[in-house]
């Protein structure tokens, strides 16, 4: 399924926290005051300002550093975020923000491009929270990635959900967001990770983790 989002007459635009003056040409996140589609196959869709784009995006666990076997802190993870121009004709302008949940951080210099610049998360003192690219023009029918490492650096106890979803800005203001291409139906990408829950205290006086009946 894809979901496309674009903005009516007027609208608030902000800049990202830590975005630089490179690139005046950058858009902003959409706010407030807009106006939403979704439908549910994958034929071509014409409107008035729309443009056909599918974002897809996946994960795995690329560095089990526990040897767990389950996500947890300190483990690694692996983002990829296809973005597909179904249309008949270039679509320029294409720019990929992603915004990290409060679990992750990016791992700086690892974020990759088939095409286009990369504005955050490649250079020291870039901010950890967010991937931000100018992927420029993709070409009729054609596509491009953007693949980035995170570390999970915050768990609470137990059973956690990392929930995330790529913002994909086109011409004429038009806004897309990633699907998990995996899953049935338009969603976010989510994995299950794992926190250290608390050792139990004891009458004897002693602590000890907890058992698998907890």
């Amino acid at each position: 399924m894809k979901k496309i989002i674009t903005t009516v007459s007027a609208m608030t635009l902000t800049i990202p926290a830590g975005q630089t003056q490179a690139d005046d040409n950058s858009p902003a996140p959409i706010m407030q005051n807009s106006a939403e589609w979704v439908y549910a196959n994958d034929s071509h869709f014409r409107g008035s300002g729309f443009v056909d784009i599918t974002a897809n995006k996946s994960v795995f666990l690329s560095a089990d550093n526990d040897n767990s076997g389950d996500i947890t802190l300190g483990d690694e993870l692996h983002y990829t975020v296809e973005v597909i121009n179904n249309e008949t004709s270039s679509v320029s302008g294409m720019f990929v923000l992603d915004v990290l949940p409060s679990e992750l951080e990016l791992n700086l210099g690892t974020v990759g491009v088939t095409q286009g610049l990369v504005i955050n998360g490649n250079m020291a003192g870039d901010s950890q929270d967010f991937v931000y690219v100018n992927l420029g023009s993709i070409a009729p029918e054609w596509f491009a990635f953007v693949e980035f490492d995170v570390t999970v650096t915050e768990l609470d106890p137990g059973l956690n959900i990392i929930s995330n979803q790529a913002e994909i800005y086109g011409p004429s203001g038009s806004f897309f967001l990633s699907d998990d291409p995996s899953t049935a139906g338009f969603d976010s990408t989510d994995v299950e990770a794992f926190g250290d829950l608390p050792n139990l205290i004891f009458a004897d006086g002693f602590d000890r983790p907890p058992s698998g009946g907890f």
